[in-house]
């Protein structure tokens, strides 16, 4: 009796220090960021008009902060060690208000939860933000496509509106691999919209 007791505190003592050195692998967050120079855009754009930059429309897979990687033509999964410092959906929409914000193109650039009022609204909607490794996940790309449309507010009428995309090849086929990717194709994608909305009003 005193030896299965013994033998039961030896296994007891053991679980506790097991369990106590098992530890889980760190979960990497990744932001999302262009940081664009602004000082070399020199469209004149609506400087007399007033712009207020709505909060992007998306699925919601980029509503959180679950970084989403599509293989072959049908799976879908969920990194489990990375994931975005801050949604995609969010944090998008923030590099594109930041750009317009800097470039000058308007007379005020205001964020969606403004109470002023505006000229114009721009709406965009992100189609994809995502990284695709094929079946055999010995290649990877990174796709980033939305559309913006720009609208009056005063008579409520689209004023314009156009889709802009492109596609970066992921050199390590890991997250941070995409990550990197997804930031190259959205810096690109973030200069020509803006180059787009700087003609609008020429």
């Amino acid at each position: 009796m005193i030896f299965k007791r013994k033998y039961l505190y030896l296994v007891l003592i053991m679980y506790i220090f097991s369990g106590c050195s098992t530890t889980m692998p760190a979960i990497s967050e990744y932001r999302i960021t262009t940081d664009l120079d602004s000082s070399k855009f020199m469209q004149e754009g609506c400087r007399n008009k007033s712009l207020k930059v709505a909060q992007a429309f998306s699925s919601n897979k980029l509503m959180t902060q679950n970084m989403n990687y599509a293989q072959g033509e049908y799976k879908q999964f969920v990194f489990t060690q990375a994931q975005w410092a801050e949604s995609p959906n969010r944090a998008v929409t923030n590099e594109i208000l930041s750009y317009i914000s800097e470039t000058k193109l308007f007379k005020n650039v205001q964020v969606s939860k403004s109470r002023s009022s505006s000229g114009l609204v721009l709406e965009t909607n992100i189609e994809d933000f995502m990284q695709y490794f094929t079946q055999d996940a010995k290649a990877s790309y990174a796709n980033v496509a939305i559309t913006l449309t720009l609208i009056d507010t005063k008579t409520n009428r689209v004023t314009a509106t156009k889709s802009f995309s492109k596609k970066v090849v992921v050199e390590s086929m890991d997250a941070q691999g995409g990550v990197v990717a997804l930031n190259s194709a959205l810096k690109v994608v973030v200069i020509e919209s803006t180059e787009w909305l700087g003609g609008i009003c020429q």
